[in-house]
Order: structure tokens, then sequence, then C-alpha cells
């Protein structure tokens, strides 16, 4: 059994507006039923978890009747940080679980473009390792600064990637790995990978998608809904 879990409790502050950037509309619906519609559409997916702020609980079943998104099985409630937020989505999955085989990918609400051709690649990923991270190679010359002011040193772009969200993870150690966890450690941390990354596991890395972008910035939602509207063949 495959699982979407899709965060979607950030508040959006580097958007400077006040609906969070998950939740406003681009090409006719709001960023968060996007990218549900990119589980919806995945055949290998059997059910998703959203994560959300309490309040926003009632329009995301309203979505899910709206738009037809059926495999929407549960909506946990957002934590503090983004870790406290996965492991209520990992719990929330647990009910609807199948077998220690069961594969779960951790997406953000805030990347509606994300491929068909990704999910899947990350799920035949996990053949092969416990933990899948889309990356892209830093073209960039890249330095290093303590106080942001002054040049410290140089990194060798060659050993460089960026990573990526959706992250594709076996489902019941990574479940175990978020139980045995204390909050403030989790706090600590940032991406879906460092946790197991942290604890030993082998960190799997696949291509990227360049257009695979995350909604950070108001010409973001330029961008993404002029890349869905052509996708839709509608401009």
């Amino acid at each position: 059994m495959n699982i979407g879990l899709v965060l979607s409790g950030g508040t959006g502050t580097r958007m400077g507006t006040e609906l969070p950037k998950q939740y406003g509309t681009i090409a006719g619906k709001p960023v968060l039923v996007h990218t549900l519609e990119q589980f919806q559409r995945c055949a290998e997916i059997d059910f998703v978890v959203a994560v959300a702020a309490p309040e926003w609980e009632p329009r995301i079943w309203n979505w899910k009747e709206a738009y037809s998104l059926s495999k929407l099985t549960a909506i946990a409630f957002a934590g503090p940080s983004r870790q406290q937020s996965i492991r209520n989505g990992l719990l929330a999955a647990e009910p609807f679980a199948g077998t220690e085989l069961d594969n779960i990918i951790v997406q953000d609400a805030a990347r509606p473009l994300t491929s068909q051709d990704l999910l899947s690649r990350l799920l035949q990923g996990l053949k092969e390792a416990p933990c899948v991270m889309p990356v892209l190679p830093v073209t960039d010359t890249t330095y290093t600064s303590r106080g942001g002011e002054w040049v410290d040193g140089l990194l060798d772009r060659g050993t460089l990637y960026a990573g990526q969200a959706p992250e594709a993870f076996h489902y019941q150690p990574y479940l175990k790995l978020y139980r045995e966890t204390p909050t403030d450690v989790l706090s600590s941390m940032s991406g879906s990978c460092q946790l197991p990354w942290s604890r030993g596991w082998k960190v799997k890395m696949i291509p990227g998608e360049p257009g695979n972008l995350k909604i950070t910035y108001p010409m973001d939602l330029d961008i993404c809904e002029k890349t869905l509207l052509e996708m839709e063949g509608s401009v």
C-alpha cells in the first residue's frame, strides 16, 4: 500500500500575505487542491492524509467533495514544527495502513507542479532503499560565511545537491522513528529525510525536476499558474 502525506500547516510568512500560500487560488483552484490532485491521479497511491491547521479542516473536506478527491482519507492537525506535523500525519495514516510493506510519500502542499513520473520514480527507488529524495545538482558557485558579510570559504559544487520534496519512505520504520524521537529533537530538524539520515538510514538520491517549484514568493504563484494553465491546454 502506498500513502500520500501532504503537509499544509505552514503560515507562508515569506509571501507577505495573510492567506497561507497553499490556500491561494491559481488556475481556478486552491494550491492545495492542485497538490492533492497529483496523488488522486497517481494509480500507485492508495490513500492520502493531509495535515492542516484545525480552522482549515472543514474547508478541506468541502474541497474533497467539490474536486472529487476520493483518496483523501484523513486530516491531521498541524504541529508547531514541520517535524511534529509529519509525526501527526504518520499517526493519522496508521488506522488505514496495511502491512510492513507500506510506503509513504511526504509532500509539501505548496508544490503543485510535481509530476506523475517523479512520484513513480520515488516509489521505484524504495525497492533499493528505505528513504528516497529527489535532488538537483547545485550549479552556482557556493561560498560559506559565518556572518553573511565576508566570505569564509568556497565549497566544491561538484559534491553539492539541493533536496526537493516529495520524499518517500518505508512507512512502518519511518513511523517508528517518529514515535521514538523526543519532540525537542524533532523540532531541531527541518527536512523529511533529516531524521532517518541522522539515525543511519541510507538515503537514496534520484534526479529531481527543475519545474517542481515550491511556492515561496509572490512571483512563484504567477509561474505556477501559467504552467498549470499551459498543462491544461488553456493558454
